[in-house]
């Protein structure tokens, strides 16, 4: 990687866009396409260094390397894991809805046996939690519940312990319920919506120490989306620094500049690393490209540096 690292930061001198995708996702989480070709699809962008990241599993790792291999790209174990975390402090006058799911991005881990079986109790909880989704749903918009559930399954490839809210936000879409997928986040799947169900998971530092205890890194995964005041954003970023965590993933290049420059800061402030993704999912956010990833600004330092 070192060497291969060298290549890419030569080519770059301002060190600013590098071909580097550390965040996205394929069918054996909430993506549409599966590891394999999301690793094809990367390299067609141009993407040289990739880490599939899918939600509390592991299990697409090994396929995506096999194909990463013959293709000569550097595949980074990636995992996103859902941890829960309370953010104390600041303006908020509803503190009980400060307790959130938060995902840490685990990088480079080598102990996958480990990281798999950790996060086996997770990957049960989504099915539980998938179904209730599908229930309030249902019963929102007065669907029965077994056609929801039975066309969620359908996305989810037939596997209920992936299931997550794009599957349903794709379903919601499909059948009329919604005009398109974000207007099901926005209106009933976000945090506290209608339609909302809680998923269970590690404490922050449990997650931090999880990732740590494999052999990896963790970096906190787009952390101006979990719908916080700036204060917030930037306690929550000093509770992850203070907890072990090694870096933080950078805003989407359409987050505002002003964003983008509070997250350098608070950065810089906590001496910490960055990462970047796109967060691709597939087809059901077509607007979120492999490859298309935010710059590093001066003075910041990768973490797949340190992979």
């Amino acid at each position: 990687m070192n060497s291969l690292n060298l290549d890419i930061l030569s080519s770059s001198p301002i060190y600013t866009q590098l071909p580097i995708d550390m965040h996205c996702h394929s069918t054996r989480s909430d993506g549409t396409f599966s590891p394999s070709e999301v690793v094809q699809k990367a390299h067609e962008k141009g993407v040289k260094v990739l880490s599939l990241s899918d939600h509390d599993t592991v299990l697409g790792i090994l396929e995506a390397r096999q194909t990463a291999d013959s293709l000569g790209m550097t595949l980074i174990h990636g995992v996103e894991i859902s941890c829960r975390h309370r953010v104390m402090g600041g303006y908020s006058k509803k503190p009980a809805q400060n307790e959130k799911v938060i995902h840490v991005l685990g990088y480079g881990f080598s102990d996958i046996e480990t990281m798999h079986n950790k996060l086996a109790a997770i990957q049960a909880n989504r099915e539980t939690r998938g179904y209730a989704m599908c229930e309030r749903v249902a019963n929102t918009f007065k669907r029965p519940m077994d056609e929801i559930w039975q066309a969620v399954l359908v996305q989810a490839k037939g596997n209920p312990q992936a299931v997550g809210r794009t599957h349903i936000a794709k379903v919601m879409a499909d059948q009329g319920l919604v005009s398109d997928v974000q207007k099901a986040f926005t209106g009933y799947l976000a945090d506290h919506k209608p339609c909302y169900v809680a998923l269970d998971g590690l404490s922050l530092k449990d997650c931090i120490n999880l990732i740590h205890d494999c052999g990896g890194k963790a970096s906190l995964a787009h952390a101006t989306r979990y719908n916080l005041t700036a204060n917030k954003v930037r306690k929550l970023i000093a509770d992850f620094a203070s907890s072990g965590g090694d870096a933080v993933e950078l805003p989407a290049s359409n987050e505002p500049t002003s964003t983008r420059h509070m997250i350098d800061r608070v950065i810089k402030e906590h001496e910490l690393k960055v990462s970047i993704g796109s967060d691709f999912h597939g087809s059901t956010m077509p607007w979120r490209v492999l490859g298309g990833v935010p710059k590093l600004h001066e003075g910041q330092v990768g973490i797949w540096e340190s992979c």
